[in-house]
């Protein structure tokens, strides 16, 4: 068997190609158990390739997840809810499981001997070296006593509090304080420096005073193992599915978004410093990037996708069942395609134009935020999205002093999250 994407050889029961990271089939299980809490279903996602190359304005990023066409990946599937159909839907449902997902890649090439190895039957991630988590984030379950947000927010709280017993109490204490403070349903920095883990809360305080209205959507806030080699510092997942109800439909579900953070980078600041700095320095990054900033570029692309929802008037996605399963899927398939992301550049770079008659392309426009801000993905399609999240990085970084594309890219922003 070949890869449909990448034409790379693989086994007949590959989940994921281990070249490009393309889906090639959904997930093989998800457990039907009818307890409030089950045993675990760990299948850590490993959806990216090796990232080995030194990336320019012109180079494409390779596999990221969010990709404008996604003519490679599967779509969602929907269908009627009946008793028959109930164990297919759960099925299908996976798609989001192993959704859409933007990764913020450094540029640097790689010689990490830190891979990581696949241990027991369920391929769950373990890495090798120190720079590793307890924590697994893309715990999965199914059969669940599901009727409400509140039932939603407890399952999601209890599997990440139910992975904290070897965790500091120092740590576990700035972990309530940042979901008391921004009203996220679960935070996992086990393993992370304090004063480190300190710093992140930062930029979580210093954009969520300027945004307000932002609090209460994002569930989780998680280090993600992952190998230096797959490239990418830190990842923001919209939607993932991440429990079915005990019905026949398998509704409602629970879905949850995330920010990830990177093991090899997080849990090792020295390194995490040299890569932002370099990238930075090289204009791969906007000016003045710290080793904290990375975590603004993905609430970035949170506040995009919030201002998308808005767009769509969709109140939530936490729970989902067959009065706003259709909302989900406009939210996800524009995510993909990158339409409302794209809109809101051209109505920036529309008001610059305006406002200074500027001889720029939009491209060239977006390209003065940074290399990044131009990313592609491995089909050579614009990551729109990634122009936003760039402008808005610079903004947090350098405030006046950013790029006038930023600046007009994160006023457009505003005023589609307060529409």
């Amino acid at each position: 068997m070949f890869c449909p994407k990448c034409g790379d050889p693989i086994e007949s029961n590959e989940t994921f190609c281990n070249k490009c990271g393309n889906q090639l089939r959904t997930s093989p299980n998800l457990q039907q158990q009818n307890i409030n809490v089950p045993t675990f279903n760990t299948n850590q996602t490993n959806n990216q390739s090796n990232f080995n190359n030194q990336y320019s304005i012109n180079n494409q990023y390779p596999n990221n997840q969010y990709s404008n066409d996604n003519k490679n990946q599967m779509k969602m599937i929907f269908i009627g809810a009946g008793a028959g159909l109930g164990v297919l839907i759960i099925v299908l449902v996976c798609v989001l499981t192993f959704g859409k997902t933007n990764y913020y890649f450094s540029n640097e090439t790689y010689d990490d001997n830190n891979e990581i190895i696949n241990t027991s039957e369920n391929n769950t991630a373990q890495k090798k070296s120190k720079y590793s988590t307890v924590i697994i984030t893309d715990n999965t379950y199914s059969g669940m006593k599901i009727s409400n947000n509140s039932d939603a927010i407890k399952l999601i709280a209890k599997d990440s509090t139910d992975q904290k017993s070897s965790c500091s109490s120092e740590i576990k204490a700035i972990e309530e304080q940042i979901i008391k403070d921004y009203g996220i349903t679960a935070v996992n920095l086990c393993e992370m420096d304090v004063e480190f883990a300190k710093e992140v809360a930062n930029v979580f305080e210093v954009i969520y005073k300027e945004y307000p209205s932002v609090r209460g959507y994002l569930t989780n806030l998680s280090l993600i193992n992952a190998s230096m080699q797959q490239g990418y510092i830190a990842a923001f997942m919209p939607v993932f599915n991440f429990a079915t109800a005990d019905s026949s439909s398998g509704y409602p579900w629970i879905i949850k978004t995330q920010v990830l953070l990177n093991t090899t980078y997080f849990l090792n600041p020295t390194r995490l410093e040299a890569s932002v700095t370099d990238g930075s320095n090289s204009g791969h990054f906007p000016p003045n990037a710290t080793m904290y900033s990375p975590v603004a570029h993905e609430l970035g692309h949170y506040l995009s996708f919030l201002a998308m929802m808005r767009h769509y008037d969709v109140e939530s996605i936490l729970l989902i069942d067959n009065n706003n399963v259709d909302e989900l899927y406009k939210l996800y398939d524009d995510f993909g395609k990158g339409d409302f992301s794209l809109a809101m550049i051209q109505e920036a770079y529309n008001n610059y134009k305006k406002d200074t008659n500027t001889t720029l392309t939009l491209d060239e426009w977006r390209a003065t935020i940074s290399s990044y801000a131009v990313a592609k993905d491995n089909s050579g399609d614009y990551i729109y999205d990634e122009t936003i999240a760039e402008g808005f990085h610079d903004v947090y970084l350098n405030g006046d002093n950013a790029k006038d594309a930023s600046k007009y890219v994160v006023d457009v922003l505003k005023k589609k999250l307060e529409s």
